[in-house]
């Protein structure tokens, strides 16, 4: 081996140890991997790896590959980029040649058309260093801009670890799917910053922790609680998807359902108003152990998520009834129509179980925007190209049926269960809408109660789900144990389709 080629590998030796002692033992004194060891969790054998840009700020150890590890490697066989923050290195924190890397994988993975992988774990930006540079044209202030035209190209994937505020807050909440661990945190401002400039005192958790962005505003789809958890969720999240928008997922043996689908009538109460448990339903659909719920901590009374039917990959849009009834909330609409619009830019086709009495009222959730954030889900399923297939599993009230892909929306076709209703509004608030003088002017109560069940029964007759099969409100009725093979056969029967919507440059409704 010659003089030059041992220069090479001793300095390729000595970036490989990332950053100084120091940096090292705050890493493990917060119980996080080093950052090579992290990405040997997620890349084949941790042997696949091809990085780029190993040279940048050498040969100061202290700025090691100027503190982030990037390049391409193979996951379950797949090529996926990756941009992978090392925090024994100043902190992670981004200067002026870990920005330009970041940028550079970036425009890697478009060119290349692979997915990427971002492992987040900085303290920010280097202010001695980057200062106001980060407005220029190829500065880090770039990278939004490209994770922005790169949106709905090639999937992004972000795990975050550790506390990020301020700039490396934004490279998460930009990704399709972001894995939080669930001692991380991030925010706009740090808790010093805040403190500053409101005077509000707050720890980071408080600020932007696990809980903040998984349960209340919805920015986070998923926890993890530890390393390892966070790589193997990462591996399954990735197996839903095709490597750039104009490919198709990726299809798996099929499996038997975890229930029989032979169960689903059963699952279904009589009662229209008692709750159950919509993920029975799915799990009696779905091929077993396919089931990813994405948000599943945040607006429960939708359930989202990805599966596989017969194994090809669906998503599937599920009212909750054991949560709120079901009812569509501001925070619901926004969780559907992200959903849809992700499912739609990569090829999964769309699965909807309606079982629902609609958007809910009142002036909280006016206050709250929903008609603004109504007009999202609607609009999200109204735009969807993939297939589409609506099943009214139960109630199906006022506009909760326009979001959830009904009749109106041109779904490829629309299946009935027999505990299907159809209808404006429910019987009860049909009867009070329209015949509250007349059941007023009855002054003996037996009376009153006798008119009000006649009015009911009246009105649901009006509804009855053979009736709208017979006026071609829906496409067929069908028994229930027959509602997987359907399925199936009609997402097969679709597969290849083409629609095409009027010509424009991007619609005003975001």
């Amino acid at each position: 081996m010659g003089n030059r080629e041992q220069r090479v590998l001793r300095a390729q030796e000595q970036i490989q140890q990332g950053g100084p002692p120091k940096g090292h033992q705050r890493q493990k004194q917060a119980g996080k991997l080093f950052v090579r060891d992290r990405l040997n969790l997620f890349f084949d054998h941790g042997q696949s790896l091809t990085e780029f840009g190993r040279f940048a700020h050498w040969p100061e150890e202290e700025f090691s590959a100027d503190g982030v590890v990037t390049g391409s490697g193979l996951i379950d066989g797949r090529t996926v980029f990756f941009a992978a923050n090392d925090f024994t290195v100043k902190a992670g924190s981004i200067g002026r040649y870990h920005g330009e890397k970041l940028i550079r994988t970036q425009q890697a993975a478009i060119r290349a058309r692979k997915p990427i992988l971002y492992l987040v774990d900085s303290s920010g930006a280097r202010i001695d260093e980057v200062a106001g540079h980060h407005v220029d044209r190829d500065s880090a202030g770039r990278l939004f801009y490209l994770h922005s035209v790169m949106s709905g190209s090639v999937p992004q994937i972000g795990v975050l670890y550790g506390t990020c505020f301020a700039g490396t807050a934004y490279t998460p909440v930009f990704t399709d799917l972001l894995v939080m661990m669930k001692d991380a945190a991030m925010a706009i401002a740090s808790p010093r910053m805040v403190e500053m400039a409101i005077g509000q005192k707050v720890d980071p958790h408080q600020l932007g922790g696990v809980e903040v962005h998984t349960k209340i505003n919805g920015t986070a789809h998923f926890i993890a609680g530890s390393e390892e958890e966070a790589a193997t969720l990462v591996k399954r999240i990735l197996s839903y998807f095709p490597s750039s928008f104009d490919q198709s997922p990726p299809s798996v043996p099929v499996q038997q359902p975890l229930r029989n689908p032979n169960d689903i009538d059963d699952i279904i109460p009589e009662d229209p108003n008692r709750p159950y448990d919509v993920r029975e339903l799915i799990n009696a659909v779905i091929d077993g152990n396919s089931f990813l719920e994405v948000k599943a901590h945040y607006a429960e009374e939708l359930v989202t998520g990805f599966a596989r039917l017969q194994g090809r990959v669906i998503g599937v849009i599920a009212n909750q009834p054991l949560v709120k009834g079901g009812t569509i909330f501001p925070e619901s609409s926004d969780k559907g129509a992200e959903f849809v619009w992700l499912c739609d830019a990569y090829n999964i086709p769309l699965l909807y179980l309606v079982d629902t009495p609609g958007f809910m009222v009142g002036t909280a959730v006016e206050k709250n925007g929903i008609l603004r954030r109504g007009r999202k889900f609607i609009f999200a399923t109204s735009s969807a190209t993939v297939p589409r297939i609506c099943v009214v599993v139960r109630k199906a009230y006022g506009a909760g049926i326009y979001a959830m892909s009904g009749p109106a929306y041109d779904p490829e076709v629309t299946l009935a269960l027999p505990s299907a209703e159809i209808a404006v509004m429910g019987p009860e608030a049909a009867i009070n809408a329209v015949y509250l003088n007349k059941l007023n002017a009855i002054e003996d109560p037996a009376e009153r109660q006798q008119m009000v069940t006649k009015l009911r029964e009246e009105y649901r007759a009006s509804y009855d789900i053979f009736k709208l099969a017979a006026e071609l409100v829906v496409d067929e009725v069908i028994p229930p144990r027959a509602l997987r093979d359907e399925l199936a056969r009609y997402f097969a029967l679709y597969a290849d389709k083409k629609v095409v919507l009027p010509p424009r440059k991007h619609a005003t409704i975001l």
